[in-house]
């Protein structure tokens, strides 16, 4: 029997992890083992999103579970065991031929995309050795797997993506922003430092409106971005304008001195900028006037050296 929302006894022991007892409704005729909630959610997916193998296992055994059912939004099983990073169960389906690993949800993201965004490294590795995964296979709005590591600051699994040569590295996404340039504006100072010294990088590619990465970091108050990239060894344009006519020293004027925050912007942001704005002011100032002695005094400071990366 079951409840208003399609629940059904199995589901509940799949859901709770009750193994036993799903081996005995297993070999009862009557239980139906594909029954599936309003939602479009089945006990094979409930099962994988909460890490149960052993039921998993059982069921994956049952050549009357579809095991690619998804639920009413997209999502399959295979997608939200890569999404928890569950591991073990990840690599179980991977094993089996029916699965579709590249199955998107409604809106896009894949399971590889979701294992990247949610900073599951070891999933990601796994999927990275299976040629059929599309690793480059952005969503509905033009976001790609890359990218949203880079994003969410997601370091391994930048550095496992970096050393495949199948990843499109300066792929442009929303807005035309670079991995690099959302790096910067979301202050990954470590991300920022592997690209530094990656010479397939564009450092300087600017999005549609003409902001370039170093624009976004001085605009953001980022200053430890700053530092690092008049210390790079890499050519800086200093000079280049946003559509608003404005130069990173510009906007970073402007935000020393600014009573209002972005629309977009939190107060502890705009804070954080008006505080280290002037900061940056002085430095490109500084560094207009002596570039070698500021790169210099930098390269100390952040503690600057060059990384050979071989990427096979």
């Amino acid at each position: 029997k079951e409840k208003d929302d399609g629940i059904t006894p199995f589901y509940i022991a799949c859901y709770h992890g009750h193994t036993e007892i799903v081996k005995l409704l297993l070999d009862d005729k009557r239980v139906d083992i594909s029954k599936e909630k309003d939602d479009g959610i089945t006990p094979f997916y409930i099962a994988c999103y909460h890490g149960h193998t052993e039921i998993v296992k059982l069921l994956i055994n049952n050549e009357t579970v579809d095991i690619n059912k998804a639920d009413n939004d997209g999502f399959t099983p295979f997608y939200v065991a890569c999404e928890k990073g569950h591991i073990e169960i990840v690599k179980l389906l991977l094993n089996d031929n029916r699965i579709d690993i590249n199955k998107a949800r409604n809106d896009g993201w894949t399971p590889f995309f979701i294992a990247c965004f949610n900073g599951h490294p070891k999933v990601v590795e796994l999927l990275l050795n299976n040629e059929t995964v599309d690793i480059n296979k952005a969503d509905n709005d033009g976001f790609a797997p890359f990218y949203v590591a880079c994003e969410k600051g997601h370091i391994e699994i930048v550095k496992l993506l970096l050393n495949d040569k199948r990843v499109d590295i300066n792929k442009t996404m929303n807005e035309d922003a670079t991995p690099f340039y959302i790096a910067c504006q979301k202050n990954h100072i470590e991300i920022v430092k592997l690209f530094l010294n990656d010479q397939r990088i564009d450092i300087n590619k600017a999005r549609n409106d003409g902001a370039t990465p170093f624009y976004i970091a001085c605009q953001e108050g980022h200053i430890e971005i700053v530092k690092l990239l008049l210390a790079s060894a890499r050519k800086i344009n200093l000079n280049q304008k946003r559509n608003n006519n404005k130069t990173a020293l510009d906007i970073s004027k402007q935000r020393s001195t600014s009573t209002e925050k972005f629309d977009w912007e939190t107060e502890e942001a705009f804070q954080y900028a008006k505080k280290n704005c002037p900061l940056i002011v002085e430095l490109i100032e500084s560094f207009q006037k002596s570039p070698k002695e500021i790169q210099s005094q930098l390269r100390k400071e952040v503690k600057y050296c060059t990384f050979l990366f071989f990427f096979s």
